[in-house]
């Protein structure tokens, strides 16, 4: 880092080191810390805008999908311009221009049993994205494996969902969201603002991860609607009969 970019990056976290959760010693540890994102679409957009914002030192993003029309009420990354392109590499270009002195890479590929492991491994918090329950369930199941810590953060319609794994600490996906159904039908309605408020959920619930400071939501799950406004937390236990329950 030149004289000339430690001036800009001072400036720059001014405002959240003022924060006695964060200060020097916590914007260095953001500094430090690495993670990554599975998707980069309604929700994850905007938690990776902030976690770029925040100074998250290295991120690395995942997403095999292109940018369409109808992603443009909720993806805040991109614009009409993108349209195409693929979510991963207009991401990293978009966070780039926002922070250049963080590391960023991009992975436009699907992820799945024959590449998670290399995708994923070592990363200080894994960001889980996927689309599907399955999906979930497998990056929950690497996590348990890895031992890192997982960051669910979701919308649909007007609803968002938050929820953090703690692997040999606390409840795993599966047990938290043991009655979702499998899939649906076709693409799901949402107001595109819920997913932005998901995202900054998600954002924040990764910074208090780095810090170590502050509650997080495990062994249960954040849920918020965005018509009554209402927020409630929903608990939840590890079953006996998962690897996740403690031993």
């Amino acid at each position: 880092m030149t004289a000339e970019t430690a001036v800009w990056a001072d400036t720059r976290y001014s405002r959240q080191e003022a924060m006695p959760q964060i200060g020097t010693g916590g914007q260095e540890k953001l500094a430090g810390a690495s993670v990554v994102s599975i998707g980069a679409g309604g929700v994850k957009s905007t938690l990776l805008y902030y976690l770029a914002a925040a100074g998250v030192g290295s991120l690395r993003i995942i997403d095999h999908d292109q940018v369409e029309l109808s992603n443009l009420n909720r993806q805040i990354l991109y614009d009409t311009a993108a349209i195409g392109r693929n979510k991963a590499e207009a991401a990293a270009v978009r966070l780039e221009a926002l922070n250049p002195d963080i590391t960023i890479e991009r992975f436009g590929v699907w992820i799945g049993e024959h590449n998670i492991d290399d995708l994923l491994a070592g990363f200080d918090v894994v960001i889980e994205g996927g689309d599907s329950v399955p999906g979930r369930q497998l990056v929950s199941d690497y996590c348990g494996r890895s031992g890192q810590p997982m960051v669910h953060a979701s919308a649909q319609y007007a609803y968002g969902h938050l929820f953090t794994y703690i692997p040999g600490a606390t409840a795993c996906f599966r047990c938290v969201f043991a009655d979702l159904p499998m899939g649906h039908g076709g693409p799901v309605p949402v107001v595109g603002c819920v997913t932005g408020l998901a995202g900054c959920w998600g954002a924040m619930e990764t910074i208090k991860l780095i810090l170590g400071t502050g509650r997080l939501n495990t062994d249960g799950y954040l849920t918020f609607s965005g018509f009554p406004g209402d927020t409630m937390f929903v608990p939840a236990t590890a079953r006996p009969d998962c690897p996740c329950s403690p031993a």
